[in-house]
């Protein structure tokens, strides 16, 4: 952090204690505005200060185990079974059925049943050319 971040830090803790001290409800929300915004600013960027790389947007939108089955279907250029998604991601097939259920929720994955009734599950074509980009 710089030397400004940790003075705007400082004056927006001052602005909460006052805020709360004197029951000035907007001095403790400026108080909060204040002392966040260097906080946030920092939360966004990754490890070590640097910023978050561009390829890693998928992080942002997705949990980490959802990020891995979402890239497996997108590397994937066919729709997926169940057990061949679990052997991409390298989680249980129980683990996957539940991130499954919750993407196609979502609309972010699609289902569709073959000849023999199996479920095969693919990437929403809307979103695929947005995460596409994302992961080159």
């Amino acid at each position: 952090m710089k030397l400004l971040d940790y003075i705007s830090y400082f004056f927006g803790i001052l602005f909460m204690a006052g805020g709360v001290l004197g029951n000035n409800l907007p001095m403790f929300l400026l108080g909060i505005i204040i002392s966040l915004t260097s906080l946030l600013e920092r939360g966004l960027r990754g490890s070590g200060g640097r910023a978050t790389p561009s390829n890693n947007i998928l992080s942002l939108i997705f949990e980490e185990k959802e990020r891995r089955v979402v890239e497996a279907l997108i590397k994937s250029g066919a729709p997926l079974r169940l057990s061949e998604i679990a052997a991409a991601t390298g989680l249980s097939r129980v683990a996957v059925y539940r991130l499954l259920s919750k993407l196609t929720a979502r609309g972010t994955v699609l289902v569709f049943k073959d000849e023999s009734r199996v479920k095969r599950y693919y990437i929403n074509p809307k979103l695929r050319e947005l995460f596409e980009q994302q992961m080159k």
